[in-house]
């Protein structure tokens, strides 16, 4: 497919899906909320279309497209050969990675229906990194109110790590949507069981489990572990909701994973598997290696390894050791990720005193995947685009804090100061 047509493609493909995506945001959110999550949304979206053709017009071997490719090449390579396996023209199917499979399927899908066409792939990839921002809005609104949710909204948007990573024909913008919606979903049942929401947690959590399973283990641990603490009803009938909600969560997953399946996730797990993972990642880093020496084989080993590798998850690339093009273009937003950690732990104090039953399933999602990549990440490149999976729940929590510290100002100030403020 020629350059030209593909582009033709693409644009004939996403801009009537993303035309219907604003209408029925619209239609579900009249008034000013509507506008701002409409502008909002056609703002997220723009950047990472542009972000996309500047990937797409970059030559293979131009320097700044290799920074920000990565391992799309693979994916395009594996919707090529599943394309060809389902046309009949190989024999066998293409042997996919156990984690990120779903993702080379979706490649594969797009390719055998519209012709190979990585814009197509990265646009689409783009829409989703898109309704990732309106997922998170909503979950920061339910658990916060609007002016948290703004805040989460506008972080998601234009945080550069969130553009760049919705860009390429990577599968992280899939497994950013499906958190927020599976979390979205788990924080809507609280209200009541119903077949819609049910149906919408099942297949965003086990759609997770073809593009990173083991982020499917804790997310399924955190909202399945926590249900029956976040109701508003009595715990006897919490923890009725919650066991036909685990029955109705082991009956799909009995269908969707087989034995073997399950060796192999187990065997992933294991700790010294995750210990040669680890070193391979530190060996292949151009970015820099986390705690090369380390040896996370062992329980103790692991614990031993968490502060430094919270330390580089977290707040990695350092500023002062920056080193290497992409870490140049990076400082400026580490700079203000610094700058918002104060609002960060006032959202989170916050919400600890006063919200902590409501946004348990976060909170634990989010504090166990940290700990798992703060010992698993032995690659600051990796890192750093992992930890936007976690980025996008510490934004509501920033959101929080910002929005506290707003109303504390407020109350504070004299009643004449507050004569020019809006209303």
């Amino acid at each position: 497919m020629n350059d030209v047509f593909a582009l033709f493609v693409a644009v004939a493909v996403i801009v009537p899906l993303n035309i219907f995506i604003v209408s029925r945001v619209r239609h579900a959110v009249p008034g000013d909320e509507g506008r701002f999550l409409s502008g909002l949304y056609g703002a997220t979206l723009t950047l990472r279309l542009i972000a996309a053709v500047g990937l797409a017009v970059l030559p293979p071997g131009n320097g700044v497209r290799a920074l920000f490719w990565g391992d799309s090449s693979q994916y395009d390579f594996a919707g090529r050969q599943l394309n060809l396996y389902w046309a009949g023209e190989l024999l066998d199917p293409p042997v996919l990675r156990v984690t990120g499979f779903g993702f080379g399927y979706f490649v594969g899908g797009v390719y055998r229906i519209f012709g190979s066409n990585p814009l197509l792939v990265q646009f689409l990839n783009a829409t989703m990194g898109s309704l990732a921002v309106l997922v998170i809005y909503a979950v920061a609104k339910e658990l916060f109110g609007e002016a948290p949710a703004r805040w989460a909204g506008r972080f998601m948007a234009f945080f550069p790590q969130m553009i760049v990573w919705s860009a390429g024909m990577y599968k992280d913008p899939a497994i950013l949507l499906c958190i927020s919606v599976t979390m979205y979903a788990v924080l809507r049942l609280r209200h009541g069981l119903t077949m819609r929401l049910v149906a919408l947690y099942l297949v965003t959590l086990l759609s997770l489990l073809s593009l990173r399973f083991y982020v499917f283990y804790i997310v399924a641990f955190a909202t399945l572990g926590t249900f029956a603490f976040t109701q508003r009803r009595s715990f006897a009938a919490a923890l009725a909701l919650q066991a036909v909600l685990v029955a109705l969560f082991v009956a799909a997953f009995s269908v969707a994973v087989g034995r073997e399946t399950l060796e192999r996730h187990a065997e992933m797990l294991d700790l010294e598997h995750v210990q040669t993972a680890r070193a391979d990642l530190a060996r292949s880093s151009e970015a820099g290696a986390i705690d090369e020496e380390a040896d996370v084989s062992t329980t103790e080993g692991a614990l031993a390894t968490l502060p430094v590798g919270l330390a580089y998850l977290l707040f990695a690339p350092f500023p002062w050791a920056i080193s290497g093009f992409r870490q140049v273009l990076t400082l400026p937003e580490t700079l203000v990720w610094y700058a918002l950690m104060p609002a960060f732990v006032r959202g989170l104090a916050y919400t600890v005193r006063h919200k902590f039953r409501e946004a348990l399933p976060i909170l634990v999602f989010t504090l166990t995947l940290t700990l798992a990549y703060a010992i698993f990440q032995g690659n600051v490149g990796t890192a750093y685009r992992q930890r936007t999976q976690i980025t996008m729940f510490f934004f509501i929590l920033m959101g929080v804090g910002l929005s506290r510290k707003s109303l504390t100002q407020a109350a504070a100030a004299p009643a004449g100061a507050l004569a020019g403020l809006p209303r």
